[in-house]
């Protein structure tokens, strides 16, 4: 009797410690798994919630670039610097600025990658441009520097936190323009955001100081009570101000948009994973107690042949 129970011990034990150190890591991963499933829910109707909000600050803020764009509009590329005249030709610096709207979280699809891909795509065929590089969001200042760190000015975290201001914009641009302030032109990248499942990115062309003097012709049909020169460079800015104004509100809605559908898909695997390891937790448990009703019929049998 005594050499049947020290065997039944011996055999059945290593047995057991194997399957409960499965269910033990089973039950972790399928609890782990559901807190991300909660989590991704909650980030779910965050990003809904605030949709709603951006989309409809993004068409507010659409007519504050509509004024400016229409009387610069007329100068769309620097390549205007490349015709030849008889005519003076303004001193052109080569530089030409470009903001990228980042955001500075993840989680939101393929937002930050779109912008980033156009970025690098645009330094890669700068031609005779000399492209800086600005950023707001630190997702699109670690892949950009990585590649060209000589041409990033500066990036801006924590941008926008609660929500954008203007003077807030106007301190960033100041500190761009500070650092480059003959530039030839500007492009605001961005995405533009089109419905909750639909934005692309999009390019905003602002020209500078020096090309609209170059096309100063252009704009002989409007009054200006003051220096001509000086109206031309502040509308300038401003052209860019409420560009990069508007730009963020459209990057906003579609870092919205990307975040919804990408934590909507993530909450669905999530319930998939759940319910597979669900599945293979129950089939490990009951493997394990008809494991054990087994060893306990086997020891019973063993002892009765026993005696």
């Amino acid at each position: 009797m005594n050499s049947a129970s020290k065997l039944f011990v011996a055999l059945a034990s290593p047995a057991n410690q194997r399957n409960m150190a499965t269910l033990k890591d089973l039950k972790i991963r399928l609890g782990t798994v559901k807190t991300i499933s909660k989590l991704t829910k909650t980030l779910h109707m965050v990003a809904s919630s605030k949709l709603r909000s951006a989309e409809k600050k993004a068409e507010e803020s659409g007519p504050f670039s509509v004024g400016p764009q229409k009387i610069l509009g007329a100068v769309t590329s620097s390549d205007a610097f490349n015709t030849t005249t008889e005519a003076p030709v303004e001193e052109r610096s080569g530089k030409q600025l470009l903001i990228a709207i980042t955001t500075d979280t993840g989680m939101c699809g393929p937002v930050n990658h779109q912008i980033i891909k156009t970025i690098k795509a645009l330094l890669k065929d700068d031609g005779k441009q000399e492209i800086l590089v600005s950023t707001t969001g630190l997702k699109g200042v670690a892949p950009i520097v990585a590649d060209y760190p000589n041409q990033f000015l500066i990036s801006g975290r924590d941008f926008g936190k609660a929500d954008y201001s203007f003077p807030e914009v106007l301190l960033f641009l100041n500190e761009i323009i500070s650092k480059v302030p003959n530039y030839d032109s500007a492009l605001v990248v961005y995405n533009k955001f089109k419905n909750a499942l639909s934005y692309n990115v999009d390019r905003q062309f602002i020209p500078g100081f020096n090309l609209l003097e170059l096309n100063r012709d252009k704009f002989y049909e409007y009054m200006t009570s003051e220096d001509r020169a000086a109206t031309m460079k502040d509308l300038s800015e401003f052209h860019l101000a409420s560009s990069f104004w508007t730009g963020l509100y459209q990057n906003r809605a579609s870092e919205m948009a990307a975040r919804m559908v990408a934590m909507d898909n993530a909450s669905k695997n999530g319930e998939s994973i759940s319910q597979a390891l669900g599945l293979q937790y129950n089939r490990a448990r009951q493997a394990m107690i008809t494991s054990e009703l087994i060893e306990i019929v086997s020891g019973a049998s063993a002892i009765e042949s026993s005696d």
